[in-house]
């Protein structure tokens, strides 16, 4: 596998080193994070199956799509604290339950078998294509709940843990269902993702899980790419027809990765 090798093709070109296999992480880093940028949507959900397909194991590439996502909401979350969209009374229990829960979400991975951990990533990959085309509108009211943000909060940051994707995903739609909305919720979202992908990351370091060599080739192209997207798609595009193709990208990557696990 790709972690494992001992010697890695080098070109040579001049007085330069290019190691292939990692400018292959960073080109499709890139592009993803790219690619999901324009729809408003962090990569790491697609990126970490890709880089499995590339032959970095699961374990690895968790923690990678984690740093990931941390570096591409972090310039978003600075843009929305500048602008006062954050309402920080409701998302800052979110954001401390998260951050509590996201470790425990990562030490449990080590676990629970790799192939549970698998097909609880396919099944969330399903639910994030389906959540593209499902209209996202209020089906109960729990808006003044004090308890509801606290459980998504709580449900967020260990499924980020656990499957390394940030828990963006889970937070909107809850969210959104229980009556909150959703234009205070998208910033809310990326404030409280930046802060338990971080929390998860760190755990993975603890545990000894992180390959820096792969964390960063996919990590600093996204920061650029992300940046890239989002000025695109403010000027010439419209988000939720990038959403859409999205959608069928998930369900893609959700059928490809099934047959790994299976």
């Amino acid at each position: 596998m790709f972690y494992d090798k001992h010697y890695i093709f080098i070109l040579e070109l001049g007085n330069w080193r290019v190691d292939l296999e990692y400018l292959k992480v960073s080109l499709v880093s890139f592009f993803l994070s790219f690619l999901f940028s324009l729809g408003g949507l962090g990569s790491a959900v697609a990126l970490i199956p890709v880089l499995v397909f590339l032959g970095i194991p699961f374990s690895v590439a968790r923690p990678a799509g984690l740093f990931t996502n941390f570096v591409s909401t972090f310039s978003a979350t600075v843009h929305n604290l500048k602008e006062g969209l954050i309402d920080f009374k409701l998302s800052v229990p979110m954001l401390l339950l998260a951050v509590v829960f996201a470790p425990l979400g990562a030490y449990s991975s080590t676990v629970i078998p790799e192939k549970v951990v698998g097909i609880a990533f396919t099944l969330f990959l399903f639910f994030a294509g389906a959540m593209v085309y499902l209209p996202k509108r209020e089906l109960f009211n729990l808006a003044g709940s004090k308890t509801y943000p606290l459980f998504v909060g709580a449900l967020s940051g260990f499924i980020s843990g656990l499957l390394g994707i940030g828990g963006g995903g889970l937070i909107s739609p809850l969210m959104i269902v229980a009556g909150y909305e959703p234009k205070k919720v998208v910033p809310i979202t990326a404030f409280i993702v930046v802060f338990s992908s971080l929390s998860a990351f760190l755990a993975y370091l603890k545990l000894g899980k992180v390959n820096w060599a792969i964390t960063l080739s996919a990590a600093i192209p996204a920061l650029f790419a992300g940046y890239a997207g989002a000025l695109i798609t403010h000027r010439y595009l419209n988000s939720s027809q990038v959403k859409k193709l999205l959608g069928i990208v998930f369900i893609i990557l959700g059928i490809k990765f099934l047959t790994k696990f299976l």
